[in-house]
């Protein structure tokens, strides 16, 4: 194959997360799940495929199922050929979209590929793809960027990959390829059917869309995630420039894979989800969301639930149902995602099982320890009374064991950042234990209701 050949019609994967977005939108659209393994007769069939969904959208009026590819179009080409009446015509959308002749080339290197560039291209064809400081737009007397065909088309497939909502288009982007193939599929069959039905831009997926879609994505994969999760959320509109990505890191992307895959970690995540939930936005979404946004959050958040759940407990009724299920996947959530180093853990354990001694039989002294976990002074003299005890009421069999080590304590309170879990471990690691003792658990149905459930495929009876 020549080179003239090769970058007229061969996809090459770069660097920039919107033309691999692209490239994979076409890979599915030839049927293939690698882009690179697109044909040339595939890859000039999918760009024809293309500039005829543009032709048909063109003269759809706003509101009619079919316009929704012409409203995107506002949003990432705003200097397009469908936005002025004399070029809005199948042969003027055709040109737009059809590569130059390569005595036309500019001679020139792409600027993502390093292949032949095909033409110095702006606004009209590539999306806003860093933050909004470097916007898109050519500068006086400069010609452009030079794109080799291939990497423009990537461009101009991403209404395939990407949804419209709130005057942006969303999408999502992983480096692992397995997975990003996965994804796009999805994507591009639901956008496929919205370009058939849907009639205007209007928000779809509910709140944080783009954030419980990546969530749905690992519920449905069923391999390891070898890479973190992207959401990208970008607009090429003339009046609004926009572009944001947010990034969820590999261990807790394959964290969450497996508490909604394994069973044994089922029942736990359902908690989980729920100890997120606000006033206004439900468990499984604040999940997703604080997942990009605040990932040190969600341990948090399910302890203060499970906290405020036992303090509210009547005297005499043991650990609320979720504690058992819920503990063990917090821990894990530190151990797995926050890092927490092994030899830390089993200090905290250790500390644990001590407080356990003491607390298991004692519903007062249980929720005395369970509110000084609240405040790090709290904890600390809270353990100090409990060390004055210890030292005058020694078990015969603890011998000279103290109630905390030296090296325990500066785990908790002098370990600076990693202080903080290792606190968090305590509480946790103290209920396991006590679950794990056999302690009573109240008879309290506490399963969410939260209809977002339904669309992961998890029914709260599993």
């Amino acid at each position: 194959m020549t080179t003239t050949a090769f970058a007229q019609d061969a996809l090459e994967l770069t660097a920039h997360p919107l033309q691999r977005t692209g490239a994979y939108a076409i890979a599915t659209l030839a049927g293939v799940s690698d882009p690179e393994a697109v044909s040339g007769d595939q890859f000039r069939s999918v760009v024809r495929r293309m500039i005829d969904d543009l032709i048909a959208t063109s003269t759809i009026a706003k509101g009619q199922p079919g316009w929704y590819l012409l409203g995107v179009s506002y949003v990432l080409w705003p200097n397009c050929a469908l936005h002025y009446k004399s070029k809005r015509t199948p042969e003027g959308i055709g040109a737009w979209r059809t590569c130059p002749p390569a005595e036309k080339w500019p001679g020139v290197p792409c600027s993502l590929c390093g292949r032949p560039a095909a033409a110095w291209y702006g606004k009209g064809d590539i999306p806003l793809g860093a933050s909004i400081e470097h916007r898109n737009t050519t500068a006086p007397d400069h010609e452009g960027t030079p794109l080799c065909f291939p990497c423009v088309t990537s461009f101009h497939a991403l209404p395939y990959a990407c949804t419209a909502g709130g005057g942006l288009l969303n999408g999502i982007h992983t480096w692992d390829e397995r997975f990003m193939a996965r994804i796009t599929r999805s994507e591009v069959r639901d956008n496929l059917r919205g370009m058939i039905t849907r009639g205007d831009l209007k928000g779809g997926g509910g709140t944080f869309a783009i954030e419980f879609a990546a969530l749905k994505a690992l519920r449905w994969w069923d391999h390891r995630v070898t890479d973190g999760v992207q959401t990208l959320q970008f607009s090429n509109n003339n009046q609004d420039q926009k572009f944001q990505s947010e990034v969820m890191e590999q261990p807790l992307a394959e964290w969450l894979r497996s508490t909604i895959r394994r069973s044994d970690r089922r029942a736990g995540f359902r908690y989980l989800a729920q100890a997120q939930a606000t006033a206004k936005v439900s468990g499984l979404r604040m999940l997703a969301w604080r997942a990009f946004h605040q990932p040190e959050q969600i341990p948090s958040r399910a302890i203060s639930w499970i906290r405020d759940q036992i303090i509210a407990l009547p005297k005499g009724q043991g650990m609320p149902a979720a504690v058992p299920h819920l503990a063990p996947l917090i821990r894990s959530y530190l151990t797995e995602v926050l890092n927490v180093l092994e030899s830390d853990v089993t200090h905290v354990v250790a500390v644990a099982r001590r407080v356990a001694d003491v607390v298991a039989d004692d519903d007062k002294r249980l929720k005395k320890f369970t509110v000084a976990t609240r405040r790090p002074n709290d904890l600390k003299a809270w353990l100090k009374a409990e060390i004055a005890e210890w030292s005058r009421k020694r078990p015969a069999d603890a011998k000279n064991d103290p109630f905390i080590s030296l090296r325990q304590w500066r785990v908790l309170f002098d370990s600076g950042n990693a202080s903080w879990s290792a606190r968090e471990l305590l509480f946790v690691a103290t209920f396991e234990e006590l679950a794990t003792r056999g302690a009573k658990v109240a008879a309290v149905e506490e399963g969410t209701s939260d209809e977002d459930f339904k669309t992961l495929g998890i029914d709260d009876q599993d």
